[in-house]
Formats: C-alpha cells, sequence, structure tokens
C-alpha cells in the first residue's frame, strides 16, 4: 500500500510490534469500509412486494373502516327513508375510497372513475351521454363561446326538445336525470365564474384549468345517486394534500353521527306524526281543513313539516359530503344547527351553504356585494335563488313550469329576503356576528328569544311553499290563524 512504501526499512527486533499494530490498523479499517458499503447495498435493495403491500394495507386499514361504517350507516338510512340505492353502487364506492388512498398519486383521477362508473352503473344510456357532453365541454373550458352554446344545447335545449316532441314515446326522455342536467349547468357556471376571479391566485389556490379538476366538478364520487354542486375553489381548498394522512374514522365521525340522529328523528316523525294529527304535514292539508282544525292542530302542523323539511334537505345533502371526505375532500358540513339561528341573517349564513355560495359567487359578489346597492343585491339574489334553484326550469325536462314553481318560490324567497334587509337594516352586529361553530353562540334569554322569533317567521313562510293542496289564499288564511287573526 502506499502509505507502507513512505516507510523506512524497519529492523525485525526493535519495530516488528509496531509494523504489526499498523498492519492490523490498516486492515481494519479496510474492513470497516467494505463492511459498511455492504449494509449500505442491503438497505438500497427495494423490499420485497409482499412487504410493500402489508404496510399499504396497514396505512389503508383506517380508510377501510371509515368507508365500510360511513357507507353501511348510509345505505341503513336511505332504505329506512325509503330511498334505498343499490346495493353494488356502495359497494363501487368504499372499494374506490380505498384504492384512492393506497394509490394516492393516481387519487383524484380513481375518484373520478368512481364517478363516471357509478352514474353509467345507475343509468347507463344517460351516464353515456352525460360523459359525452362533459367531455365536450372539456375540451373547449378555455373558449367562452364554444363552451355555452354546447352547455345550453346539451343541459337545456335538446332535452326539452326530446319530451316536448316526443312526449307520447318515451323512450327519447325517461332516461334523462334531471338533477344531473342542473349540476352541469350550475358546475359549469361556477367554472367559469372561478377562472374570471382575478383574485383568486391571491386567496391561495391554483388556478382551476387542469381536465381532471373540471371532470370532478360534475362526477365527484357520489355525484351519481347525489348530485351536490361544488364550487372548484371549494375542492381546492379541502384538497388533501400529498404524503397526508389518508382519512380515517375521525374525518367523518361528527358528521356520520349528525347524520343518524337526523335519520333517526326524520322517520320517528313520519310515522308518529300521523298518530298525533289528523293531518301530518302541510302536504296533506285540504281548504276545509284551515277552518275545521284547531289553532293549535295548525301550529304543530306547520312547524312539524318545517322540521321535517330542514331534517330531509339536512340529510340528503350530508351524504355526497360524507362521500366526499371519504376520497380525501375535507369539505365542510352543508348545514350548521340552522335550526338554531337567532336572527334571519344567521338563518341563512347556517341553512344551505353550498347553494348560498353558488349564489354569492354568481349573483351577489358580481353585483357588488354589500359595498354598494347592499339591499337590491341581497334582493336579487333571494330572487335569483327562486328563479334559478327552485323554480324547477333548470335542469327539467319541461318547457313550462306551474305556479307552483316560479310563484310561490318567488314569494317565498322575497319575503324572506324582506326579513333579512330588515334585521341588516335595524339588528345591530347581525351583518358581522358569526358563530364559530354551530353550537359556539353563547347564550342568554334574548338570543333565545330570537331563535324563537326567526324560525316561527321560518316556519311560516314555508306555507307558501309547503302547502300546495291549498290556494294562495287559504294559505294566507292559514297563516293568519295560525298567528291568532
Amino acid at each position: 500500500m502506499g502509505s507502507h512504501e513512505s516507510v523506512a526499512p524497519l529492523s525485525p527486533g526493535r519495530h516488528a510490534g509496531r509494523l504489526t499494530l499498523q498492519a492490523l490498523s490498516v486492515s481494519a479499517s479496510q474492513d470497516l469500509a467494505v463492511a459498511l458499503g455492504a449494509s449500505a447495498e442491503r438497505r438500497a435493495v427495494p423490499a420485497p412486494a409482499g412487504v410493500q403491500w402489508a404496510g399499504r394495507a396497514r396505512a389503508v386499514a383506517p380508510t377501510a373502516l371509515a368507508a365500510a361504517l360511513t357507507l353501511t350507516v348510509v345505505a341503513a338510512a336511505l332504505a329506512g327513508l325509503g330511498a334505498s340505492r343499490p346495493v353494488p353502487l356502495f359497494v363501487l364506492l368504499g372499494v374506490g375510497a380505498v384504492a384512492a388512498q393506497t394509490w394516492q398519486p393516481w387519487r383524484r383521477v380513481i375518484a373520478l372513475g368512481a364517478g363516471v362508473t357509478g352514474l353509467v352503473a345507475l343509468n347507463p344510456m344517460f351516464g353515456v351521454v352525460f360523459a359525452g357532453l362533459v367531455g365536450l365541454l372539456a375540451s373547449c373550458r378555455r373558449r367562452f363561446w364554444p363552451f355555452v352554446v354546447l352547455l345550453l344545447a346539451g343541459a337545456i335545449v335538446l332535452p326539452k326538445m326530446a319530451y316536448a316532441r316526443h312526449y307520447h314515446d318515451p323512450g327519447y326522455w325517461n332516461w334523462l336525470n334531471e338533477p344531473s342536467l342542473a349540476l352541469a349547468l350550475f358546475a359549469s357556471a361556477l367554472w367559469w365564474r372561478a377562472r374570471a376571479d382575478v383574485g383568486r391566485a391571491q386567496a391561495g389556490g391554483r388556478a382551476p384549468d387542469d381536465a381532471v379538476s373540471f371532470w370532478l366538478l360534475y362526477f365527484l364520487p357520489g355525484q351519481a345517486a347525489f348530485p351536490m354542486v361544488f364550487s372548484p375553489r371549494v375542492l381546492d381548498r379541502h384538497d388533501q394534500q400529498p404524503g397526508a394522512r389518508p382519512p380515517d374514522l375521525r374525518a367523518v365521525a361528527p358528521l356520520l353521527g349528525w347524520f343518524a340522529a337526523k335519520t333517526v328523528a326524520l322517520v320517528l316523525l313520519r310515522r308518529l306524526a300521523p298518530h298525533a294529527l289528523p293531518h301530518a304535514f302541510l302536504r296533506e292539508v285540504v281548504a276545509v281543513d284551515v277552518a275545521r282544525l284547531g289553532r293549535a292542530q295548525l301550529r304543530l302542523i306547520v312547524f312539524g313539516s318545517y322540521v321535517e323539511l330542514y331534517l330531509a334537505l339536512a340529510v340528503t345533502a350530508d351524504v355526497p359530503v360524507l362521500l366526499a371526505r371519504l376520497y380525501g375532500w375535507s369539505v365542510p358540513a352543508p348545514f350548521r344547527a340552522a335550526l338554531l339561528a337567532w336572527n334571519p341573517v344567521e338563518l341563512w349564513r347556517r341553512w344551505g351553504l353550498y347553494n348560498r355560495a353558488l349564489l354569492l359567487q354568481l349573483i351577489y359578489f358580481p353585483l357588488g356585494g354589500g359595498e354598494r346597492h347592499r339591499y337590491r343585491n341581497v334582493m336579487l339574489t333571494f330572487l335569483g335563488s327562486a328563479l334559478l334553484l327552485h323554480s324547477g326550469w333548470f335542469g327539467s325536462k319541461y318547457w313550462q313550469v306551474g305556479a307552483g314553481g316560479w310563484r310561490d318560490e318567488t314569494l317565498y324567497f322575497l319575503l324572506q329576503g324582506l326579513a333579512v334587509c330588515a334585521c341588516l337594516r335595524w339588528v345591530p352586529r347581525a351583518s358581522s356576528e358569526r358563530a364559530p361553530a354551530p353550537w359556539g353562540a353563547r347564550w342568554s334569554w334574548g338570543r333565545a328569544a330570537g331563535i324563537a322569533a326567526t324560525q316561527t317567521w321560518s316556519a311560516l313562510v314555508h306555507v307558501v311553499v309547503l302547502a300546495q293542496g291549498i290556494d294562495l289564499a287559504t294559505r294566507g288564511r292559514l297563516i293568519a290563524r295560525c298567528l291568532g287573526l
């Protein structure tokens, strides 16, 4: 070795021990280097496939448990409410949730595949046609006018013409899925609103321009059976980050618990109310009942119908949110204890968060929000809710809708809008007061009185849209009797 070549010849008697120690030291260091190198090579060898799969299985086991529990509870709840869905759909959604967390780099693509497959499995004809429409929209998602023409033709004109011209031949239109058509219209509008929002980059989100993000607006897991409009910014803000821990029971347990409780309450209300009242809900009331029944009975029917509507909407809206959480989108709950709202402004901050977000982005903020013409903007937003979301025209196969669609819904939302404007005008801090959580507000006698007054007003106004068995004038008399007039 080079170190030995520079040493002068040594006599064996005097320096033999020193030479031996040096040789041993060099040899030991070489042996240690070889050993360390071999250890590094062993660490660089990839683990066997079985070990890798075992590690993945341990990582996604909490997601599998959460998916199994969530989908079992949802399936049982829907069956109890008479709105059951095929068991294979829940199996597909559960397997998709586990697969999405097993191969996290492909999570969003797997979620998209589960959504498309679910719709095709439930409604093959519509699933194929709708996927083709979304594909065409995706191909021109950066060109406004071709996009608008395709959207209006595919989601409005052609479905309505198919029904109008082939009314006696149901094969042309009986496969249409009207909620999905409405979803296409409003999700597309939110897509373009997000693209046009120049402040989006400042808010910390990326521009929603990739094809997968676009497709997910229409085919998020659960959209096939439970359509809900999520804006691109909501999905972006609450998307699972790369390398994050897969969702487990903690991601769904609070909302799942409330979902189960609301389902039980709704089932009990529908089963027990008919035994307590001759007509349990407003939809069963006829004109003669308004004069025949006592005030106390009418009040019970009105409040029971109001609570039933709230529970039904909340239960239905919870399902797509639970499914989105299983796939990694931690989106917030759609209803935040709205029956505990203490003024009309707070009521609409807690009721239907995703519909509210859609109306704010498409109507309220473009008009100027609260910076200019605030009360006008509030009233136009409520009017837009009546005509866009609740009239029954957008997304349906009908060119014309009845008075129950445009007249009753318009009157209802204008009354609610007037209450909100009055609250903003005369109630101190109503526009800025926000509860951090459904139960985050401090209780007081004044707040309890506010809750009673707000919920009484909302219940009475709901008579306009829920009592469809009687004419509008008779509904007014029913409200007057409940007020003791």
